[in-house]
């Protein structure tokens, strides 16, 4: 990757790979220089926990931790090593940043600039070709992103599981809390403040036999009926749950949910998102009966999908307008 390209995407574009690797489980960095000294044998470190990256005031990365590290540090982000200069020009901040073990994060090491040397300072790599796999796939989302706010809002189908209607004393369902969990396959690119939500309930048919007919293109169970469509739009990104946390004044040991498993000090539902009701429609339909027509079959492939895969699915809005018409004329 061209310095050029680099200078487009800007170090904002890396802030998004790191949150966007960190949430898959992925990311991983390589330390190429440890306190001042170069590393010679190419080691791998999983990033075991990373802030989510917000501003880019120094340092960039308020707090990671590596694997095999017990504690947590803190990173600057830069293009090259040689460009990284607050030794000279922020000093007391700096000296903050080498008091917390902060370290260089770089796309390409080069070299230490005049005078860092002294500080036993460490420089890390990001994995540089999947970072530009990364980008090429994400371009779009990129530029956009760089442009400002997505010309068009999206709309989404989500499973309302149990925690969605089912609450207790130390969490509120979230048809009154009004927070979900995306799933894994939803990032920020994708679920945005004004996208909409389908929140679906059905009712008759197990995951099971849903997924083998569907597999077998034999349409679905007669069983398997609609219950309700609970129609929300996104009103927050989508939020790494300790900052969600912290940004609300909660306690981030307390459940947000009625079912929310937690092992060792990390929580199954890690992220959050916020969003406000809009319509809400019970009616129980033969999702069969909607699957054979052309009228409902987009939306009823995306329920399925999301039902028997676990994953959000997006439809588009011809199939938003239908779907609703179709629910005796209730409108959007």
């Amino acid at each position: 990757m061209t310095h050029g390209v680099w200078s487009f995407l800007h170090e904002w574009a890396v802030y998004e790979y790191l949150n966007a690797r960190f949430d898959e489980g992925v990311l991983r960095l390589k330390p190429v220089v440890k306190a001042s000294t170069p590393v010679l044998k190419e080691k791998w470190k999983k990033v075991d926990e990373l802030s989510p990256i917000t501003d880019s005031r120094f340092p960039d990365v308020k707090s990671i931790q590596l694997s095999g590290e017990t504690n947590s540090r803190c990173a600057e982000v830069k293009f090259t090593t040689s460009e990284f200069n607050y030794h000279n020009s922020a000093i007391q901040t700096f000296q903050d940043f080498t008091t917390k073990n902060g370290f260089i994060l770089v796309l390409a090491h080069d070299y230490l600039p005049a005078g860092l040397e002294h500080y036993k300072i460490d420089v890390f790599e990001l994995d540089q070709s999947d970072f530009e796999t990364w980008c090429r796939v994400n371009f779009a989302r990129l530029y956009n992103r760089q442009i400002g706010n997505r010309a068009e809002s999206r709309i989404w189908i989500m499973y309302q599981g149990p925690n969605f209607n089912q609450g207790n004393s130390d969490a509120k369902p979230a048809r009154t809390s009004h927070i979900w969990c995306p799933t894994e396959n939803l990032t920020g690119f994708d679920l945005a403040p004004r996208d909409r939500v389908l929140f679906v309930k059905t009712s008759g048919s197990s995951t099971q036999s849903i997924q083998k007919a569907y597999l077998k293109h034999i349409g679905v169970s007669e069983k398997w009926s609609l219950e309700e469509i609970y129609v929300a739009e996104v009103v927050s990104k989508i939020y790494n749950r300790n900052e969600y946390c912290l940004r609300r004044k909660l306690d981030f040991d307390k459940p947000l949910w009625k079912i929310d498993p937690k092992q060792k000090q990390n929580w199954r539902w890690n992220r959050v998102f916020e969003f406000r009701p809009l319509i809400r429609v019970e009616k129980k339909i033969s999702m069969r009966k909607w699957f054979d027509s052309d009228l409902t079959n987009s939306f009823v492939e995306a329920v399925i999908q999301t039902f028997c895969y676990q994953k959000s699915r997006e439809i588009n809005l011809g199939t938003y307008t239908r779907t609703l018409e179709s629910l005796a004329g209730v409108s959007s």
